[in-house]
Parts: structure tokens; sequence; C-alpha cells
């Protein structure tokens, strides 16, 4: 009962049976109003060819003619009767010693346990009023509109049958689609997510419905893509410190070794612990954005954000010789501090960590809400720029170990900018510098 097919059919019914039904009353009442009418017309001639007969006579003599008396003979089934002030003064033969009733206007009326078509006719002759009621045996009228009733029902009730099995095969049409989609999803997994399609190519309606639902299909399997890679990503980050931790205690247990080499060995198993630490501190960083639902907002100002992150990296700056240099007036954004913080921390990290010895920094601030962060470094070169927002990965691969990094820097300031509805641009040209432009 609670089918969308059940549903649509019943109402499918219901338009129909209304729709046939006012139809099929419509068709009945404007055949009896015809079929009255005509016999109504016939009567007022009648009345009128009575009254005719009166005003010849000059008065209320009464004298018919013989075809008149025929006409309205015993065994006839037309009737009339002349009314002066309520009182009958004259009527048929064939009414006997019986009298129609006298009515208002025109109607039907059961007389000999027969139905009767009665109108009346005024007329005045020498100031005085008379009424003439003309009657009419209507039987086989009757019988006529029952006959056309019972077969204008039963066509009815034949046209919903056939419109409600039509409805039911154009439910069933229209349903195939939705059918066809849902079969499509029952099946979905994993495993083929990328094989997944609904056809596109059906009604307007629908259409709609199938795009929303492909391209849902499409980013689920760009996210469990990902995530794939991801934990690829991670089990090869932490299987080299996991290997030098190895390696070095198999070595440090081979034999008895001086107090100076379990020293070393211990501070390089330290080194490669915290290497392993700062990796999943950073994966839970980036889980803990992913899954963030509500933001600690406050009013920021830009520049003193920029100003205390490049605060706490001094010693990195001055350690390269770097020219540090903040342009621009500020401007104020509604964030979350740490996260922001968190962004621009990254960014001129890898300014720092990127750049060549005795080369610059400049930062702009500009009034639409735009920063770009300017370096003089290494750069990076035109077929990485599309994946430098990948976990793990490292667009100058050459030089990995030799600069301190997990690859997640940008990662995770893509996350937390999406987070804010702000965008980031990189521009960069290889041994030239590299642009980063935030819009917020």
């Amino acid at each position: 009962m609670n089918s969308i097919k059940f549903k649509l059919f019943l109402y499918y019914c219901i338009i129909s049976f209304t729709i046939f039904g006012v139809l099929g009353i419509f068709l009945y009442f404007s055949l009896e109003n015809i079929v009255l009418e005509s016999i109504d017309n016939a009567l007022i001639a009648k009345a009128k060819a009575i009254a005719t007969l009166i005003n010849e006579d000059n008065g209320i003599n009464l004298q018919f003619s013989d075809e008149i008396m025929k006409e309205y003979s015993k065994r006839s089934d037309q009737y009339f009767q002349i009314i002066q002030n309520s009182k009958i003064v004259e009527k048929s033969e064939s009414l006997g010693s019986d009298s129609l009733p006298i009515v208002n206007s025109a109607q039907t009326i059961h007389f000999k346990n027969k139905p009767l078509r009665i109108v009346l006719y005024n007329i005045t002759i020498n100031k005085d009023h008379l009424v003439i009621e003309c009657a009419q045996d209507i039987e086989s009228k009757v019988d006529f509109l029952k006959t056309y009733l019972s077969i204008l029902i039963l066509s009815i009730a034949g046209a919903i049958l056939l419109s409600a099995l039509g409805g039911l095969f154009i439910v069933n049409i229209m349903l195939k689609p939705i059918k066809k989609i849902s079969h499509t999803i029952s099946k979905l997994s994993e495993s083929n997510l990328f094989h997944s399609h609904i056809d596109e190519n059906v009604v307007d309606e629908l259409k709609p419905l199938a795009v929303s639902f492909n391209r849902t299909f499409e980013r689920l399997d760009n996210a469990f893509t990902k995530q794939k890679q991801f934990v690829a990503d991670v089990s090869h980050e932490l299987k080299t410190p996991l290997s030098v931790i190895l390696m070095e205690t198999e070595i440090a247990l081979r034999k008895q070794r001086s107090i100076q080499e379990y020293i070393n060995t211990i501070n390089q198993i330290k080194e490669t612990s915290q290497h392993m630490k700062g990796i999943i501190e950073t994966l839970f960083k980036l889980i803990k954005i992913e899954n963030t639902q509500l933001l600690e907002k406050k009013t920021l100002d830009i520049k003193e954000i920029i100003q205390r992150s490049s605060a706490l990296l001094k010693d990195q700056i001055e350690k390269r010789n770097l020219k540090f240099n903040i342009q621009g007036s500020t401007f104020l954004i509604d964030a979350d501090e740490t996260l922001i913080m968190e962004v621009f921390l990254n960014l001129i990290d890898n300014a720092i960590k990127y750049n060549k010895e005795n080369g610059t920094i400049d930062i702009m601030i500009y009034p639409e809400k735009r920063v770009e962060i300017i370096d003089s470094g290494i750069g990076i070169p035109k077929d990485s720029l599309n994946r430098v927002f990948d976990k793990f990965y490292r667009a100058d691969p050459s030089r990995s170990k030799e600069i301190e990094g997990l690859g997640l820097g940008f990662s995770l300031v893509k996350e937390i900018l999406d987070l804010h509805n702000a965008k980031i641009e990189i521009d960069s040209t290889p041994n030239m510098g590299t642009k980063v432009s935030i819009l917020f």
C-alpha cells in the first residue's frame, strides 16, 4: 500500500473516475434536457392551438373541432384541461373522471402510474384569465433515457477500466528508469564504483537524478581511490623509519657495543621515532580537519596572524639568511585562529625550506582579502603543480632526503582553506621562485 506504483495507479483511477463521471453526468442531463425541451415545445404548440380555437369562439363556449376531440379521445395519451379562477372549466375526454393537477410550471408527474409531462399556457379573453394545461404520456421517453443511462454507465465503466489498465501500463513504463537506477545502486560496491553508471538518456524529470547519482558515484570512487592511495602512502612513509629502527636495533644486539655506539644507536632511533611522530601528528590534524563540523570562528587581523606565524619561524629565517618582508594594509576575516595560524606556518615554512641561501620571502596583503607569499626558491615543475595538494606528494624527489618534510603541508593547507571557503592558487617557475595566492 505504500508503493509508489500503487499510489500512482490509485490516483490515476480516481482522476479517470472523476473525469468520466462528470462527463457522463453532463451527457445524461444534456440529453434529458433536450428530450424534455422537445416534449415541452410540442405541448406548448398544442396549448396554443387550443388557445386559438378559444379566441375564434370569442369566449369560452369550448366548441372544439372533431380533429381536436379525436386527438384527445378516451384512449389517447394526450391530455388537456382549461382552468379559470382555479377551477377546471373544461378537460379532454382522455382524462375521463380524472383531472390533471394544477401546476405553476412545466414538470414531470405520475398519472395513472405512468410518467406524464405537463405544461401550462396562459391566455386572457374578454378580461377573463384562462390557464391551459397540456400533458403527454412520456413513458417511452423515460424508458429511452433509462436505456441511455445504462449504456452510458457501462461505457464509462469500460472506459475507466481501459483507462486504468492503460494507466498501469504507463506507470510501469514511467517507473522503469527508476527501477533501473535502483538496480544499479543495489549492485554498488567499493570495487565497481568506477564502472557504475546510470543512463542519463531518460525523461527530463529523472535526468537530474541520474546525473546526481553519477556524480556521487564519481566522487565516491575518487574518495575510495584517495583513501587507498593515502593508506598506501602512509604505509610507505612509515615503512622506512620502522625499517631504520629495526635495523639499528638488530645491529646493536648482534654483539656487545661501546657506550658511545649504544648512544649513537639510541639517538638514531630517537630521530627516526620523532619523524614517525611528526607523520602521525600531521595525519591526526588532517583527520580532525576533515571531520570538523563546528569551527571556533572569531574576527582575526590577517596581518597580525602572519606576523605571529613568522615570529615562530624567526630562527629558521635567520639561519638561511633570508630577507623577510610583509607589505600592504591588513583586513579582517572570520576564521578559526588555530587553523589559520597552521596555514601560514606551513606556507612560510615551505618558503623557507625550498628557498635559496640569502633569498627573499615577500608577503603582500591586498584589501580585496587576498594574500600572496612570494619566495625566490627552487620553484615547482609545471607537471607537479596539479599534485602538490596530494597527501605525501613532494615536488622535488631528488632533494626529499636533504629537505625535511612529510609532503603533507599543502594538503593540510588546502583542507583548512576549503573549510573556510577560501581559495588557494600556486604559480611557480623552476629556479625562479613560487607565488602562493590565498583569496578569503
